[in-house]
């Protein structure tokens, strides 16, 4: 998980996205991640992405912007969104092209330090599959890694003087990295004894994260500017705070049909017993007339687009 945080106007957004000049930290992960998939050929992998914004505390999706307001679920596993829409990516262009797409649905506006100051939190998941391609194994087990890639806004004092939409936005923001700050806190001082994740859909969806199930990277972006020494001052004690949380991260196995990659490789495997079938069938048969041929074609089709 990286995260960007706390001051508005101190390059949080370029941090993680970059530009044509220089990659940000969001495009170097995707690249990096293509990369050892392909120092990895014993094993296979089905990489699948959502990318969604956190905007006044309401959940958009941005890869479908009919998806909106949508809700919480929580289950044995953790937290997650209902409704998110998924998308299957094959290459780091593909999933680049995603995060663009998105970004055109993300709400941002000006204020008086910014003319494209982002107005919600960001979440870009990335959800990697892998088993053995070993296809003896029957109960090939499977592991599972999510990777969020997380870009906050900005922390927004009375110095910015804003009015009507701009000030509501802005105390969403505030209220929402507030309650980051307390639960880090909590988490730090490892005594207490509730946390209160739930005061934010940001710290609810981070919650499996936060609570010590996963590793994290948290990059703080602060100003030079006099003018927010008290911002990047709570910056830093906000920073020195998270680097007292202990994380126990460990790895996550799946064995059950959730796993989209088994789903796949059950369907190819189906698939290629009824080809053999069919071909069988025509050795058999050679001068019956059916539409075998015609099914063959159409399995065909059906496996090579597996």
């Amino acid at each position: 998980l990286y995260g960007c945080s706390l001051v508005t106007s101190s390059d949080k957004t370029h941090t993680m996205h970059g530009d044509h000049k220089s990659a940000g930290i969001i495009p170097l992960a995707v690249k990096d991640i293509f990369s050892m998939i392909q120092d990895t050929p014993d094993r296979e992998f089905l990489l699948r992405v959502s990318y969604l914004e956190i905007y006044n505390e309401v959940i958009n999706d941005l890869l479908d912007p009919a998806g909106q307001n949508l809700r919480v679920r929580e289950d044995s596993e953790g937290t997650y969104v209902e409704g998110i829409k998924e998308e299957v990516v094959l290459s780091p262009a593909h999933a680049l092209s995603l995060i663009a797409a998105g970004e055109e649905h993300r709400h941002v506006g000006s204020n008086n330090f910014n003319l494209l100051s982002s107005r919600s939190h960001t979440i870009f998941t990335l959800i990697i599959e892998s088993s053995s391609r070993n296809v003896e194994c029957e109960d090939r087990e499977v592991t599972l890694s999510q990777l969020n890639l997380i870009d906050l806004a900005g922390s927004e004092s009375s110095k910015t003087e804003t009015t009507g939409l701009r000030r509501k936005e802005g105390s969403y923001i505030n209220k929402s990295l507030l309650t980051l700050g307390t639960v880090i806190a909590k988490l730090s001082d490892g005594k207490a004894s509730h946390i209160p994740y739930r005061d934010s859909k940001l710290t609810r969806l981070l919650q499996s994260s936060l609570s010590g199930h996963g590793r994290v990277s948290l990059i703080c972006t602060i100003t030079p500017a006099s003018s927010n020494a008290e911002e990047t001052h709570n910056t830093l004690k906000f920073a020195q705070r998270a680097k007292r949380v202990e994380m126990y991260a460990a790895p996550n196995k799946i064995f059950d049909e959730k796993s989209l990659i088994k789903k796949y490789q059950k369907e190819i495997l189906r698939l290629k017993q009824e080809l053999e079938q069919l071909r069988q069938g025509i050795c058999d048969k050679p001068y019956s007339v059916t539409n075998d041929e015609e099914d063959l074609y159409i399995l065909r089709q059906q496996l090579e687009a597996g």
